[in-house]
Formats: C-alpha cells, structure tokens, sequence
C-alpha cells in the first residue's frame, strides 16, 4: 500500500500547464541554476554560508562537484518542468528526473564526504 501526501512535493504529478511553469521554471530558473553551477566548475571556488557568520569554502574538485550538484538540480527541474508540458518529450520527462537526482546526489555527497564527514 502507498501512501500519498497532498503537497507541492509530489514530484510526480504533472505541473499546471501554463507559461510561468513551462518557460519560467522550466527553463529560465533551471538555466541560472546551471549558469551558476558551471561558474562554480570554472573558477573552482565556492563558498556555502550558513548561521551565525559561518562558511565553507569548497576549492578544486570540491567545487566542481558542488557545480554539478547544481546542474543536477537543474537537470531536474527541466525535465520536470519543461518536459512534462511537452507533447513530444513527456515520455522522457522521468528518465530526465531520475538523472538529474542521481546527478545531484552523487556530487553533493561527494563533497559531504570530503568535507563535513569524519572520515
């Protein structure tokens, strides 16, 4: 038995098809994300903030890993978006999903392996 939790986390249904989700999400916000994620490839510096004035600068292959964790999301969030509204790329729109989540996983644990874990 599956048990189904109303949200906006329910990757698998389709989005509203309009032109903010098809275009907007689709493909203007998932091009910045990758625009950003392979600037971080480039210059092979990143830095993470978090609370209380506190930040992790990733260097190397780190931040090259952190790029692609970021196109994985963008990756992601094209197929879902953009994809599930076409006509003739709706059939791929969950292998696109998929690879961008395994894309996405595989790097950020990457970088949480070399850096915030005590191995």
């Amino acid at each position: 038995m599956m048990i189904h939790i109303p949200g906006w986390w329910g990757f698998d249904d389709e989005p509203l098809d309009d032109a903010w989700n098809k275009w907007g999400l689709g493909v203007v916000v998932p091009s910045l994300i990758a625009l950003f994620g392979v600037s971080r490839m480039i210059l092979r510096v990143a830095v993470l903030y978090g609370p209380r004035r506190t930040s992790l600068t990733l260097t190397g292959w780190d931040a090259i890993a952190f790029g692609a964790s970021l196109i994985g999301v963008a990756i992601f969030m094209h197929a879902h978006y953009h994809w599930n509204l076409s006509r003739s790329l709706a059939a791929y729109a969950d292998l696109g999903k998929v690879f961008g989540i395994i894309l996405g996983v595989v790097a950020i644990g990457f970088v949480v392996v070399r850096n915030i874990s005590p191995i």
